[in-house]
């Protein structure tokens, strides 16, 4: 071989050497000078809203009536004049059996293919999957999971442990209480002394319309898709007495 040969085969190497290392050569860059030490900081837009310079959510947020909102967010919304009313006891409850042609839904729920109503006064301790409108008769103490595909209506001084989930419109009688979160895909309609969520379990509060008529407490986040409104004066409240309500049957 000549001293030409040896060099143009030496060239020939480098170059080979040189395209196979080029694709690490931003890697090694970075582990020789890594620029990924600190995160980055948020965008001013994502930021919460924060009251004081310790980096802390506001606490009390409150809307008043007669306004407007989209979206809120605080450890304790506040709508409308005043404060909800405290929560009355609940009378004495009877067990609440499902309808027979009922089939479970997993291990703790019931599934009902059509329209249900829920006399007053019942304590229901399974989840609810209800294919049709739910309507669910003053007084009555949910603790699972309650998703209708129609309308579900809560009468008053309902309570209701777990999650709300609607496929069209969901109303919440006078002093309901929900310790889970609210999402309906119509209009939330939210009578006067009405709280949901708790300062140790914020939750989520979504529909397409939100109407907030009288006091009312939420603790979390409230997203109103269109448009929330807050009445100016509370909506006359449904008598919530077990004794006034119609006892029916399952539907």
């Amino acid at each position: 071989m000549t001293t030409g040969q040896f060099v143009w085969s030496l060239l020939l190497i480098g170059v080979m050497a040189g395209l196979i290392m080029l694709p690490f050569w931003p890697a090694w860059v970075e582990w020789r000078r890594p620029r990924d030490k600190a995160c980055w900081p948020l965008p001013a837009p994502l930021l919460p809203a924060r009251t004081s310079g310790h980096g802390e959510l506001r606490r009390t947020l409150r809307v008043p009536a007669g306004a407007d909102f989209n979206n809120l967010q605080a450890r304790q919304v506040q709508f409308g004049n005043g404060t909800p009313a405290t929560a009355r006891r609940l009378p004495a409850l009877a067990l609440w059996q499902a309808p027979d042609n009922a089939r479970r839904w997993g291990p703790l729920g019931w599934h009902w293919p059509r329209a249900l109503r829920i006399p007053a006064s019942q304590r229901v301790t399974s989840a609810l999957v209800v294919e049709g409108p739910l309507e669910v008769q003053p007084c009555c103490l949910l603790e699972g999971d309650v998703k209708a595909v129609g309308k579900l209506q809560l009468g008053g001084n309902c309570r209701v442990l777990g999650n709300l989930l609607g496929g069209s419109d969901i109303t919440l009688g006078p002093g309901c209480r929900v310790l889970g979160l609210v999402l309906a895909e119509g209009r939330l309609t939210i009578a006067p002394d009405v709280v949901i969520g708790s300062p140790q379990q914020p939750v989520s509060v979504c529909a397409d319309q939100i109407d907030v008529q009288g006091p009312v407490r939420i603790h979390g986040t409230v997203q109103a898709r269109l448009q929330g409104h807050v009445a100016r004066t509370p909506q006359p409240a449904q008598p919530d007495d077990p004794s006034q309500s119609r006892r029916t049957p399952h539907e």
